[in-house]
């Protein structure tokens, strides 16, 4: 190992989806450090599969808008509509906006900090009219609570399902020994999932964004990281400076 890659000798803990952890994991490994593979969540496309087609070959003609708030949304849509869309489509960050662009759409709208609440901002600006949001099971209320009260005509499509993922007995072993110098974490989900499976972490964490920053410090984490950009990018490169400075 070069131990003046800037993470070298570090051990960080990665909690997100399998197959979302791939690419932060080599990220990491090409820095120096160890990922530790961990997924506490995983994802599967909702169990009422067949009503939810329906409801959007159904719904589809009757919006203006389609929203996204996720790259997962993006997938689990399209194994449920073999179709092209009309609408014109909002998105909530740049790997969902890249996900359709690669399969032949236009994003109308992306906020320029990635959340729900800037998303909101977006549409504030223009002509309320009607909204089709495709979302996941735990999806924050917000964006049709406030895309309602600013005036759209708002209706929720549950396209999949986030669940518990409950670590194998080798990946168990890593944590209950301790061996990890920083634990992260990129939603909420993942925070609840580990705080039920471990309880609280046994070092330094770092939070994707705000709003998983805010359920880690309300479930009890003190947050050492948390970046401005709500990118895997952005939380890398505040990882590496968080241990720049603890190494000096």
């Amino acid at each position: 190992m070069d131990r003046t890659l800037p993470l070298a000798d570090k051990r960080i803990l990665i909690t997100r989806s399998k197959e979302q952890a791939r690419y932060f994991s080599t990220q990491i490994q090409a820095l120096g450090g160890t990922s530790l593979e961990v997924p506490l969540i995983q994802f599967q496309r909702v169990s009422e599969s067949v009503i939810s087609s329906a409801e959007i070959e159904e719904s589809l003609p009757h919006y203006e808008w389609i929203v996204f708030t996720s790259v997962n949304g993006v997938k689990y849509f399209f194994e449920m509509f073999d179709g092209l869309l009309s609408n014109r489509i909002a998105v909530v960050g740049i790997k969902t906006k890249s996900a359709l662009e690669a399969l032949g759409y236009t994003v109308d709208m992306v906020p320029e900090r990635f959340s729900a609440e800037d998303l909101v901002e977006c549409f504030e600006k223009v002509t309320p009219s009607s909204v089709l949001l495709i979302q996941g099971n735990l999806a924050r209320p917000l964006l049709r609570e406030e895309l309602s009260r600013i005036g759209y005509n708002v209706k929720q499509i549950v396209v999949y399902e986030n669940q518990l993922r409950v670590p194998e007995e080798k990946e168990m072993t890593v944590l209950k020994k301790g061996q990890v110098d920083l634990y992260t974490f990129t939603s909420p989900s993942t925070v609840h999932n580990f705080i039920k499976l471990f309880g609280l972490p046994d070092g330094p964490v770092a939070t994707i964004g705000p709003i998983t920053k805010q359920a880690a410090e309300q479930a009890g984490v003190e947050v050492s990281i948390s970046p401005a950009e709500y990118t895997m990018d952005g939380l890398l490169a505040e990882i590496v400076q968080y241990f720049q400075r603890e190494d000096t």
